[in-house]
C-alpha cells in the first residue's frame, strides 16, 4: 500500500511473548498490505530489552509496540499507531463524529477492557502472578467482564464499534477479545 505525503512504517518493535498492543498493529499493517518485520523484545529479561539506552531512546515510556517510520523517526503506543496507519484509508474516516467515536472505544479499550482482560492473561500465562494474586483476580475478572458486556450490549445494535464499516476501534477491541474465554471471560456471541 502506498503512503503518500507521510512516511512510511518499515518495522515494528514488540515483545517476544505475545502483546495485544503489538498484534493491533500488525493486524491493521495486514489488512492494508503493509510489510511490517518485527524485531522481538524480551519484556521479561532483567532488565526489559525496552529498558536499555538504545530503545529508551525510540520510546522514553520503555513500552512496546513502537514502529519505526523510514524517515528515522518512532511512533510509539498502539492507538496512535493504529491512527497513524488508518489515515487515508478505508479503515479510517473523515467524518468528525466517526473518528471521535473511534477515539471514544479506543480510550475505552485502554482503560476499561486492557486493563483487565490483558492483565489477567499475562498474569494466568506468562509472569506467574495468577497463583500470586488471588485476592485481585476476582475484581480483575468481574471489571474485565463488565467491559466485555458493555461491547455486547453496543453489538446488539450495531456491527461495528465506531461506525458503519469496519475500523481501527474494532481491530484495537478485537486484539484482547479474541482469546479472553482462555482465561474465563464469557464472551456473548455478537462480541
Amino acid at each position: 500500500m502506498d503512503m503518500p505525503g507521510k512516511p512510511r512504517p518499515v518495522r515494528l518493535f514488540e515483545s517476544a511473548i505475545p502483546s495485544g498492543n503489538a498484534y493491533k498493529v500488525q493486524l491493521a499493517a495486514s489488512m492494508l498490505g503493509l510489510s511490517l518485520p518485527s524485531i522481538e523484545l524480551d519484556i521479561l529479561a532483567q532488565p526489559s530489552q525496552t529498558r536499555t539506552p538504545e530503545f529508551l531512546a525510540k520510546n522514553p515510556n520503555g513500552r512496546i509496540p513502537v514502529v519505526e517510520l523510514d524517515d528515522g523517526t518512532f511512533l510509539a503506543e498502539s492507538g496512535a499507531i493504529l491512527f497513524y496507519l488508518a489515515e487515508d484509508t478505508p479503515m479510517g474516516s473523515d467524518d468528525p463524529l466517526v473518528r471521535a467515536r473511534t477515539l471514544q472505544w479506543m480510550f475505552f479499550e485502554q482503560y476499561s477492557h486492557e486493563p483487565y482482560v490483558a492483565v489477567l492473561k499475562f498474569w494466568t500465562y506468562w509472569s506467574g502472578l495468577a497463583n500470586k494474586r488471588r485476592d485481585e483476580i476476582a475484581l480483575w475478572r468481574a471489571r474485565g467482564q463488565a467491559a466485555l458486556d458493555v461491547m455486547n450490549s453496543h453489538l446488539q445494535g450495531a456491527s461495528f464499534f465506531s461506525g458503519p464499516r469496519f475500523g481501527i476501534a474494532d481491530i484495537a477491541l478485537y486484539a484482547y477479545t479474541q482469546g479472553a474465554d482462555d482465561v474465563g471471560f464469557s464472551l456473548a456471541p455478537p462480541v
